[in-house]
C-alpha cells in the first residue's frame, strides 16, 4: 500500500523553462517545496518567482546535469540543506538531429549525457537517498514520443528516449519492495523551448536561427501548455503510474507501435525517408531561401502568454549554494 502522495521536498531539474517548469509549479501547488534546477540560473530563478508569486515555495540551483561531479554535489546539497526529497523529475533533455554520420562525436556525447545518463545518475543518488531512510519516494523520469516513434534524423534523440523508458521501467521492477515508484513520460508536442538548444548537422548557423525560431513557434500553436503538461505528470506520479503518454500522438504512439511495429516503421520511413530530405534541402540551400525563411520566421504567428524564445537566454554567474540552515 502505498501512502497519500503529500510531497514535502520535490526536485526538478530543467525546471527553467517547458514542462520542467509547469511540473515544479504544480508539484509547489500540491504544497511541495521545489528545488528548482537548470543549467541557466537565470531561468531557474525567474520559475521560482512564478511559484512564490503563486504562494508556494522554491528555491533555486544552477546545474548542468551532464557533469557527474556537479550531480552529485547537488544531491548531497539537497539531502543536507532541504532533507531528502519526496519526488524527483529528472526532465532536462536536448535535441540532436541530422544525418548520423554528420553528427559531430562531442554532440553524441552531450546529448548521451544530458539525455540518459543524467536521468540514470540522478535516479541512482536521489533513490539511494529515499531508499536509505525507508519511507519510498517516487522517481519521475521525462522521455519522448520518440520512445515508441523512430525518426530519420533523430537517431540521437530516439536511442536516448526509448533507452530512459527501458531503465525506467526495469528500475520500477528493482525498487518495487522498497516503495519506490518510478514513471516514465513520454510527452507528444508540448509547448517548449526544446528546439532553441537544438544541434542540427549540415545547416548553417542562419538556418539553425530561422529553423529554432520556426519550429518554436509552430509549437506554441499546437503544443499543449507545459503547466497543463506539469499537472498531468504530477497526477501520474501521485498515481504511481508505470509510462504516461502524454497527449493523443504520444499514447497512439505507444499502442501502435506495439501492435504493429512493422507498420510503424514503414510510415516513419515514408514520412522522414530521404525523398523528402533531397527536397527540403533542395529548397533550404536555394540562394533566395534565407531571406524569405527569415521573413516568413518573423511574419509567424505564436501562441501569447508562454515563455518563449529562439536562442537560449544569456547565462548569468550563480552564487554559492546557502549554507544549510535546518534538517
Amino acid at each position: 500500500m502505498r501512502k497519500p502522495f503529500r510531497p514535502e521536498i520535490a526536485v526538478v531539474t530543467g525546471a527553467g523553462s517547458g514542462i520542467g517548469r509547469g511540473t515544479a509549479k504544480a508539484l509547489a501547488a500540491r504544497g511541495a517545496e521545489v528545488i528548482v534546477a537548470d543549467i541557466n540560473f537565470a531561468t531557474a530563478k525567474d520559475t521560482v518567482a512564478h511559484i512564490r508569486s503563486a504562494g508556494g515555495s522554491a528555491v533555486p540551483y544552477a546545474l548542468d546535469v551532464a557533469d557527474l561531479p556537479s550531480l552529485e554535489a547537488f544531491a548531497d546539497y539537497v539531502r543536507t540543506a532541504h532533507g531528502v526529497p519526496d519526488v524527483v523529475v529528472n526532465n532536462a533533455g536536448i535535441v540532436v538531429g541530422g544525418p548520423f554520420f554528420d553528427i559531430r562525436p562531442a554532440d553524441l556525447h552531450r546529448i548521451v549525457d544530458v539525455n540518459l545518463m543524467a536521468i540514470v545518475h540522478g535516479s541512482r543518488l536521489f533513490g539511494a537517498q529515499m531508499a536509505e531512510r525507508g519511507t519510498g519516494g517516487q522517481l519521475v523520469n521525462v522521455s519522448s514520443i520518440a520512445a515508441f516513434a523512430a525518426m530519420r534524423l533523430g537517431t540521437p534523440y530516439c536511442f536516448t528516449a526509448a533507452a530512459v523508458k527501458q531503465f525506467s521501467e526495469t528500475l520500477r521492477v528493482e525498487l518495487a519492495a522498497q516503495r519506490i515508484g518510478v514513471t516514465v513520460v513520454c510527452p507528444g508536442l508540448i509547448a517548449t523551448n526544446l528546439a532553441a538548444t537544438a544541434s542540427l548537422a549540415t545547416l548553417s548557423a542562419e538556418q539553425v536561427a530561422i529553423t529554432r525560431q520556426i519550429v518554436v513557434k509552430a509549437m506554441t500553436l499546437a503544443g499543449m501548455h507545459p503547466d497543463k503538461a506539469g499537472r498531468k505528470i504530477v497526477a501520474a506520479a501521485a498515481d504511481n503510474r508505470a509510462v504516461m503518454p502524454l497527449r493523443l500522438e504520444s499514447l497512439l504512439a505507444y499502442w501502435i507501435t506495439r501492435a504493429f511495429p512493422g507498420l510503424v516503421r514503414a510510415g516513419m520511413r515514408l514520412a522522414t525517408g530521404p525523398e523528402v530530405e533531397r527536397v527540403i534541402r533542395f529548397v533550404i540551400d536555394h540562394p533566395g531561401f534565407v531571406g524569405v525563411a527569415r521573413e516568413a520566421a518573423e511574419l509567424m504567428p505564436q501562441r501569447p502568454g508562454l515563455q518563449t524564445y529562439w536562442e537560449p537566454p544569456e547565462y548569468d554567474d550563480p552564487p554559492p549554494p546557502p549554507i544549510p540552515l535546518r534538517r
